[in-house]
Parts: structure tokens; sequence; C-alpha cells
């Protein structure tokens, strides 16, 4: 080993300065090369799992190491990063063994079986499982990143009167910027009662984790308001858009400003209306016919005489006394007709728009009959009924241009990283540079000895060309300052040839 050492300190040392350079160089551009394939070659490592708690956390590490796979933990062991090729096999065989399990357990508890389980242990084990299915249930909204539930069921009574309803509470834990919705709030509620026999979505209460109560029974009528707000702010928003949606396409984008003030009707009335009209020119609907005629014909016998005994006696004829035929007839009939009546029911349902206004401004300065173009295309656009009192303002007015600073859009990492790239440039530019200049400082100084022998020439020439005569004192410092120069290039050629060989570097 000694001698391999002393061989390359005397190779070394045979070498010129600028081939020592060179070597030198081209050491470091081969260690540098050899680092950055180094870099290079190590795996990428992409997030497998992220967000963990340090339950389901060392379950995967655990797995990981029974798989023999490579791995790292970031974010303070929340996030666990595999070799990128290994991701989704790796995800998949996780799963399908059911790890993580999210901090939950679900029905799959039931696989197992228990000696010795009393009906009061099921009866937990049961709602410790729905308590964990519906957690995962609840987890699937993209507005949510984690839920605990917890759900209360009483014991049963004998009694009805002393029987208490099962209740539930959620808690939320949504992601950052997300916000959920009144409609989404009691899918939630109807989700969980759904789930749970005898619970009603009223007893059901869900709080955000800034402890913020999200549906309350206590707040029905505040709700109810809080859905109208959003009914008609969602309404205005619709018609906002399609104007300034419909305008751009013409004026170009951020050169239309639209606002919509909207009034609803919440009210639900339900009207009922009977009406009774006359029958037209005596001819409607026969409702019933009833007909009614009676005939009489026949003889009778008049009386006569003058009353008294004298018309009673027996056998006594009275000459006004005599015989005749009576007829008699009657017929009568009733029509009746069915009324015109006319029933209504009339139901309103909540919403109806009673009024609109809209304001739109264009940027720019438009002419008169512009801009009642874009009011005509407004009104048929939005359904507009002045008649009803609605109403629109159209106009036209330079914008401000406001300096906002362009927005960052991100890009897509490339597969190697940037700095590697930066890194290797600077050290192959570093090389081509100390090349370049060795090259000519061997090339411009030439070899030591006949430096030193070209500088004494000189010298010497200067010196002989001086004329006899009494020098002045600058004269005089001159020729003391050459003849140190001569002496120094005769006592040491080496430290002259190595300063002039750097001042030539420098130029």
């Amino acid at each position: 080993m000694n001698n391999v050492l002393e061989s390359i300190k005397q190779t070394w040392g045979k070498l010129s300065r600028p081939m020592q350079i060179g070597v030198g160089v081209f050491v470091l551009g081969v260690f540098l090369s050899l680092v950055l394939l180094a870099l290079l070659s190590r795996p990428n490592y992409q997030v497998l799992f992220s967000g963990l708690s340090p339950e389901d956390a060392g379950a995967v590490v655990a797995a990981l190491q029974e798989r023999g796979i490579s791995y790292q933990l970031t974010a303070g062991g929340t996030t666990v990063l595999v070799p990128e090729e290994a991701v989704f096999e790796t995800r998949i065989a996780l799963a399908t063994s059911g790890v993580p399990t999210g901090g939950v357990v679900g029905f799959e508890i039931f696989n197992t079986t228990r000696l010795g389980e009393t009906e009061a242990d099921r009866q937990l084990r049961f709602q410790w499982a729905l308590q964990g299915e519906l957690t995962r249930t609840i987890r699937q909204i993209n507005e949510i990143a984690d839920a605990r539930v917890h759900i209360v069921l009483p014991q049963r009574s004998l009694f009805v009167q002393e029987s208490q309803p099962a209740s539930a509470s959620v808690l939320l834990q949504l992601k950052p910027g997300a916000q959920l919705s009144r409609n989404q709030v009691r899918a939630i509620a109807n989700l969980v009662a759904s789930s749970v026999e005898g619970l009603t979505p009223e007893n059901v209460t869900i709080v955000d984790s800034k402890g913020t109560v999200l549906n309350s029974p206590d707040f029905g009528e505040l709700g109810q308001v809080a859905d109208r707000f959003e009914m008609k702010w969602r309404y205005e928003q619709q018609l906002e858009n399609r104007i300034v949606a419909m305008l751009e396409r013409i004026y170009g984008f951020g050169n239309v400003v639209s606002r919509v003030n909207a009034e609803l009707d919440f009210s639900r009335r339900e009207q009922y209306s009977e009406t009774y009209a006359p029958v037209q020119r005596g001819e409607g609907l026969v409702r019933s016919v009833q007909t009614f005629d009676e005939t009489y014909r026949g003889s009778t016998t008049s009386a006569g005489g003058v009353p008294g005994v004298d018309a009673n006696v027996p056998g006594y004829v009275f000459a006004g006394q005599g015989e005749g035929t009576t007829e008699w007839e009657r017929h009568e009939a009733v029509t009746n007709y069915e009324l015109n009546r006319t029933e209504t029911w009339l139901t309103t349902l909540p919403g109806e728009v009673t009024s609109l206004d809209v304001s739109v401004w264009i940027n720019g300065d438009l002419e008169p009959a512009q801009l009642a173009a874009v009011e005509e295309s407004v009104i048929r656009a939005t359904g507009l009924n002045l008649n009803r009192g609605d109403s629109i303002y159209v106009a036209s007015v330079p914008f401000e241009v406001m300096p906002f600073a362009p927005e960052l859009t991100p890009e897509t990492p490339p597969a190697i990283p940037l700095y590697y790239w930066l890194v290797g440039a600077a050290v192959l530019l570093l090389i081509i540079v100390l090349l370049v200049r060795a090259l000519k400082v061997r090339q411009a100084v030439p070899e030591e000895a006949p430096l030193a022998a070209s500088l004494d020439v000189v010298v010497g020439e200067e010196e002989a060309q001086l004329p006899e005569r009494e020098l002045t004192p600058e004269e005089q410092e001159l020729l003391n300052i050459r003849k140190q120069l001569q002496k120094m290039g005769r006592e040491k050629p080496e430290e002259v040839a190595m300063i002039l060989r750097t001042w030539l570097a420098e130029d």
C-alpha cells in the first residue's frame, strides 16, 4: 500500500501544474457524476396513505414490514410513502387485508365468535359496529375529512310511558376551506336516523370540529328562514351567471358585471271557488223531466124544479129536468236542467317570483342602440315582466384596471427534480471553464529555464542600452528595479515564472 501511495505521489510530482489542474478537475467531475447518478437512481416515493391515526399508521407499517416493502414516514408519522411502482399494488393488498381500518370497527367484528358472550355483550358489539359503519359512510362525503358517531339505544321497557327514544350525535371534521350546505346536513341526519331503529332526524345532533351546531330541533323556524335566503341567493346567482355568460361572448371576458335582486313569495296558499252560470238561450243539459196528463169523460143528470113540497111529490114531473155529457182534461210538464257550476282548486307553492330588478354594467362606451339591444336581450333571457313591475338598468362605463397579481398555476413536477439538472449543468460548465483556462495557460507560458534565460537577456540588453550620463532620480529608481528583477530571475527563476504565468492567465 505504501508503494502504491509513493508511486502516485511521484507520478503526481512529475506532472506540470496545468496537468495537475486538469487531473483534479477530471476527478472532481467523475465524483460529482457518480453522486448525481446515485441521486437519480434512488426510488421515487409516493404517498400510500395520508392523514392516518397512530393506530392505523402502526398497522400499515407492520404490514409493509411483513411484505418487505421499503417505506418512509412523513408529516409526523401520519403519512406513509412507498416506491412509486408499488403504490397501487400495495394499496390494494392492504385494503384486501382490512388495513387501515380508519380507527373504527364495522360489522366485521362479528366474523369471530366469542364463547360465553351474553346478550348484553352482543348488543354492545352491535352498537359499536353500527357506529363504525355509519362513520365510514359519512366519510365518503367529499367535504368531510373525518367523522365520529355516537348512538344511544335506551333499554326497552314494558311500559310505553317509560320508554325513551333513541338519540345520536355526529362530530364532523371538515376539509380545509370546505363547508356543508343545509341539504347535506339534513342528508346526514336522515342517513343516521334511517340506520338506527326508533331514531328520528330531530334526535340527531350534528356538530363540527369548531363546536358549531349544524342542526338542532330548536332552530327549526330559523332553519326555514335560512333555506329561504339560500333559495333566493341561488336564484339570483343563476340569473346573474346567465346574463354574464351571454354578454361575455360578445364583449369579452371580464367586461360585464350583473346584479339581480329577486323578490320571492314563500307563502303557501290554497283557494277554492265555485261558480254558477245561467243556461244560455234556454238550452242546457236536462237533468229530469216530469209529465202529468189527466182526462175525464161521462154523462150527467142535471137537477131542476122549484124548491118545496111540490117539486118533491112522487110522480110529479118538472118541466126543467134533463141529461148531458161532461169532458175534462189536465196536462202538466216539469223539466229540470243542470246548473252550470264551476269548481276551482288553486294551490300556490312557495317560491313564486313577484318582482325582478336587474342591473348590467358593460366595459366601454356603447351607443344607445347597442344599450337598447342589450336591454332587450336581458329581458328575454331572464323573463322580466315589465307589466308586473320588474325593472332593468343597462349602462356602459370604462372599468378600472386593478393591478392584480397573475394567478400561479401549479406545475406538474418532472420525473427528475429540477435541482438535479441544475447541479449537473453547473458541474459541466465548471469542468469546461477549467479545461479551457488550463489549455490557455499551457500554450502561453514557456518552460521555466527558457523563461529565466530570456529574462536575463532582456534585462541585460536594456541595461547595455542605457546612455553614459548622469541619471535622474526616476531613471535611477527604474534601474534599481531592473537590477532587482534580474537578480531575482537568476536566483529564483521558478517564482518569477509562476508570477508571469499568473499574469498571463489573468490576461
